[in-house]
């Protein structure tokens, strides 16, 4: 999602009037303004912070012809049970990607009693801006987590008599620390992403699971102050039961990037090709956003995690600390991966790998994130 240009939005100089944006209302009362947590980065020059806002605005189709037919095509595909709990799972998944996409909307949004205008919806509904604001404006807004870290919060701005909230926040990360960036499918969540039958209900008909041991783990490395960056090649449509189960597993808080995707484009990347360059673009912004930071990359062997991370970690050099590589069978790895292939894609840098089955491996990368926190 990074990968595209980002447009730094207008602050509004008076109150914004709710009732109208473009001409038309703000937010009609069939849309939805949907936020994705985000991140902010501090500049010392003013003494301010650059905030990602993003999110999308959608509604629920009216076009009943398409609907049947996505329904139907994808009740082929995943061939769920019927007349079960499954069968209703899959019907309120299948629903967040039988959407319309509000395009051309310019969403009015407050932060810190503060208004500002989003640039305006693209095609497929979603919208970025960077905004800058002063710390000392933030104060009001900001919320501290019990480990420490601390979030922004914001609201869309609507009429009284529109009694919704829409919300969202931004965690404030500081320039110098330790962050990690994590995969999701087979990393911390299972998926199966092997076997596509399995990667279907696991996505469609089933509650998400954690991976045993990688919700504690993230959450011993959060008390030692890290913070977090979930990338993942999941498209956006599961950005809301992704986050509802990362907050019930008890994974620590942390920015979420997604894919800008569509269902027929899924299913021609069978090699990964799109996936691998899009957690690419996410995974290189976060690191150029935070020059100062050291990162933890946590992957699988089951796609191409390793790969990606070798390359990342050649161009960024000391900012990657170390890599985490879940041994999972897959279509790249189908025995997983040995440390002389880990030799093969960065050379002389073995050091900073780890390769594991059971999250308590990880125990000395534990151990080597606090010696950092503590240098």
């Amino acid at each position: 999602m990074w990968g595209r240009a980002r447009t730094s939005s207008t602050r509004m100089s008076n109150t914004p009037d709710p009732e109208r944006s473009n001409g038309k209302a703000a937010v009609h009362q069939r849309e939805t303004v949907q936020f994705y947590r985000s991140y902010a980065h501090h500049s010392p020059l003013g003494d301010c912070w650059h905030l990602e806002v993003q999110g999308r605005v959608f509604a629920p189709s009216r076009r009943h012809i398409r609907k049947r037919a996505l329904m139907f095509l994808l009740k082929s595909v995943v061939r769920p049970e019927t007349q079960t709990e499954e069968h209703q799972l899959f019907l309120e998944r299948a629903q967040l990607f039988l959407t319309e996409h509000r395009r051309g909307k310019s969403i009015p949004i407050t932060i810190a009693e503060q208004a500002h205008a989003l640039p305006d919806t693209t095609e497929n509904g979603h919208f970025e801006a960077t905004l800058t604001m002063q710390s000392s404006e933030l104060g009001p807004s900001i919320v501290t987590l019990p480990d420490g870290r601390r979030f922004v919060q914001f609201c869309v701005e609507l009429p009284e008599a529109d009694g919704r909230l829409f919300a969202g926040d931004v965690e404030l990360v500081s320039p110098q620390g330790i962050s990690v960036i994590s995969d999701v499918d087979d990393t911390i969540k299972i998926s199966n992403v092997a076997d596509r039958k399995e990667l279907l209900q696991n996505t469609f008909t089933r509650h998400f699971r954690s991976v045993d041991g990688m919700p504690a783990l993230y959450q011993r490395w959060a008390d030692l102050g890290c913070s977090f960056h979930y990338v993942s090649a999941s498209p956006w449509p599961l950005y809301e039961p992704l986050d509802q189960w990362l907050n019930v597993d008890q994974f620590p808080a942390g920015s979420v990037h997604l894919r800008y995707v569509k269902l027929r484009e899924l299913r021609r990347d069978r090699e990964g090709h799109g996936s691998f360059r899009a957690k690419r673009a996410a995974i290189e912004q976060i690191l150029r956003s935070f020059p100062g930071r050291r990162f933890i990359l946590c992957g699988d062997a089951g796609e191409r995690d390793a790969e990606l991370y070798a390359l990342i970690g050649r161009t960024f050099g000391n900012q990657v600390a170390h890599i985490c590589i879940r041994q999972v069978q897959g279509r790249h790895n189908p025995n997983g991966l040995s440390m002389s292939e880990i030799s093969h894609l960065d050379p002389g840098r073995e050091d900073r790998w780890t390769l594991f089955n059971d999250a308590l491996e990880l125990e000395p990368v534990l151990d080597k994130v606090r010696g950092m926190t503590s240098a």
